[in-house]
């Protein structure tokens, strides 16, 4: 290099040019080091993904219930009616082709009639035949003072319950007791009415002045009882808003009053629904705002006679901004697999040891002390108003939310020794983008899946009913700085992969999830334990549509299936880019 330097120059020219081509010789190595550097990462990465291995035990840690794949048939009279504007147009019964897509999902568990309007409501609007009514149903106004048929009620949800054979949550109104919009013993005896409704038998001796509930049902074509097995008391009594009107009817606000006043409410509900049915369980939710929680569910009354705490995880919900560590984010600057890892991160807790989805763990503690169990009666990926922050219009966001769903569910199960009971949100509708099953209110073109609603019917099919402990290793992880909407950034890294493995007494499961944005990933299963194993297994995935239909927004993925051969007690398995996969395994 130094030859090349014109020798009739001297001084700080010729000192410049030298500097000049060192500096350049420096740059060219740190250049080379940099491709070699980069090249190495690749290979890192590549080969951190061929060892990804998990090895599966055959020891049962915790069952899984079918019933953690519910589903809430909401009627929400402020933006989506469900099965009221999903009805076979004419009648009062749901689109048959939307009872057969229900009927592929195996729902186990329904929870009725809705969540935050339940408060607000009169059961009684629900059904015909209401002494001192007449026949007709009223139109019902909801919380925000918007109106909703009540042509979907509870006989027409109860043939539907038959027609799928699952079990019932339904959820009573606490909040005109609590916050003295009745009497209390008014709206005591009016939740027990639902309960003498659904569950007393004919000619039952029901309390003085409670109206013969089982002699309507009758008249409304059903003598027998409906044999409800679950009630909710109130429906997320924690809200403010919902506090700011108990603290308005009571002009309680010291948060001990406010506590002993719930206690009382809740008792008077328990002795009212036991004078009618004392075998129904009933829940309560977990957290009640201001540390209440502490002093209602640890009262002996309610620990004997509340069977589960019910808590519900949604996210992102409404995202106007992006940041990170506290510092906006603009839009644009971000890629489109910045918001894919964003929001295959949702919802649920991620556990920092591992990446992977641990579902509600943080609240479970608490519950699991007083000796509850615990149910989810609402949970999804629920996010709106990003469009105005144009993320990339070719990124699918229904099927990262199938993503996120998965790994929720992943979460459960990891619980299943705490949590039994699920109700994914929201089983069908036309508004919203949560639903499982969209429909048209014309019925003029047929029901279908959203993918949150794929990805749990692939689940409540394909499963186990236990828990298998897992060993991982040589699973990559990615950071998730962003925040948004109600979600913070997660303390983990994400696991690229989140396996859970359970199995009943023919088939090993294994429920996979890839978040890789741009690519497939080869992972390695070591079922020695589980031997001896059939010669084959199957593996169905849910991916992205692979012939989307024109002209509707959003998109249902696809569900496909392989035969895999099984050869000594291991398998390898390449898992689609973004997508959720199950492994059935058969035993020999």
């Amino acid at each position: 290099m130094v030859a090349v330097v014109d020798r009739g120059v001297s001084g700080p020219a010729r000192s410049l040019a030298i500097f000049t081509q060192k500096r350049r010789r420096v740059l060219g190595l740190c250049f080379c080091l940099a491709l070699i550097a980069s090249g190495w990462l690749a290979v890192s990465m590549a080969r951190a993904q061929s060892l990804m291995r998990f090895t599966v035990y055959d020891q049962a840690i915790a069952p899984i219930d079918d019933r953690l794949f519910g589903q809430f048939l909401e009627r929400a009279s402020w933006g989506e009616p469900g099965p009221e504007i999903a009805l076979q147009p004419g009648t009062r019964h749901l689109q048959p082709a939307a009872v057969a897509l229900m009927q592929q999902m195996k729902i186990p568990l329904l929870r009725f009639p809705g969540g935050t309007d339940v408060d607000y409501i009169d059961w009684r609007d629900l059904i015909s035949n209401v002494p001192g009514r007449g026949r007709d149903r009223p139109v019902t106004v909801g919380y925000r003072g918007q109106e909703i048929t009540n042509q979907f009620g509870l006989d027409e949800y109860f043939q539907l319950r038959d027609q799928l054979g699952v079990e019932t949550i339904l959820v009573v109104n606490f909040l005109d007791a609590l916050a003295r919009k009745l009497p209390l013993t008014v709206a005591a005896q009016r939740a027990a009415g639902l309960v003498a409704y659904v569950n007393a038998p004919l000619g039952a001796t029901l309390p003085p002045g409670m109206p013969d509930w089982p002699a309507v049902r009758q008249a409304n074509g059903h003598p027998a009882p409906y044999r409800v097995e679950y009630i909710q008391i109130g429906n997320e009594i924690w809200m403010e808003r919902f506090r700011q009107q108990v603290q308005a009817g009571t002009g309680l606000s010291d948060p001990a009053a406010l506590a002993q006043w719930y206690l009382q409410c809740l008792k008077a509900y328990i002795q009212a629904i036991d004078t009618v049915d004392p075998t129904v369980e009933l829940m309560l939710d977990g957290t009640l705002g201001l540390d209440m929680e502490q002093t209602v569910l640890a009262d002996p009354v309610i620990r004997r006679r509340i069977k589960s705490v019910t808590f519900h995880s949604y996210a992102p919900g409404r995202v106007q901004a992006v940041t990170r560590e506290g510092q906006p984010v603009p839009p644009r600057s971000l890629s489109a697999a910045d918001w894919w890892y964003a929001w295959v991160a949702m919802p649920g807790y991620f556990a920092p040891e591992s990446g992977v989805n641990e579902g509600i763990a943080p609240q479970l503690q608490f519950a699991q002390s007083l000796g509850y169990r615990v149910a989810i009666t609402e949970w999804n990926w629920n996010g709106w108003g990003f469009d105005a922050l144009e993320p990339p219009p070719a990124l699918d966001w229904p099927v990262a939310a199938g993503l996120g769903a998965a790994g929720f569910l992943n979460g459960l199960m990891r619980h299943g020794d705490q949590i039994a009971i699920a109700c994914q949100s929201l089983l069908i509708g036309a508004t919203w983008d949560i639903t499982s099953i969209r429909v048209d209110p014309t019925a003029q073109t047929p029901p279908y899946f959203l993918p949150q609603g794929q990805v749990t019917r692939l689940y409540s099919n394909h499963h186990g009913s236990a828990l298998l402990p897992v060993e991982a290793s040589g699973v990559p992880r990615y950071p998730q700085p962003l925040a948004m909407g109600w979600t913070h950034s997660p303390k983990a890294k994400i696991a690229l992969v989140d396996l859970v493995a359970t199995a009943d007494d023919t088939t090993i499961y294994i429920h996979a999830i890839n978040r890789k944005f741009d690519g497939d990933l080869t992972v390695t299963l070591n079922l020695a334990d589980l031997s001896p194993l059939g010669d084959r297994a199957t593996h169905y995935w849910f991916t992205q549509p692979l012939a989307p239909n024109p002209g509707q927004r959003l998109q249902a993925g696809d569900i496909l299936s392989a035969s895999l051969p099984l050869g000594r007690n291991r398998l390898r398995v390449r898992l689609p880019q973004r997508s959720v996969s199950v492994l059935e395994i058969p035993r020999a």
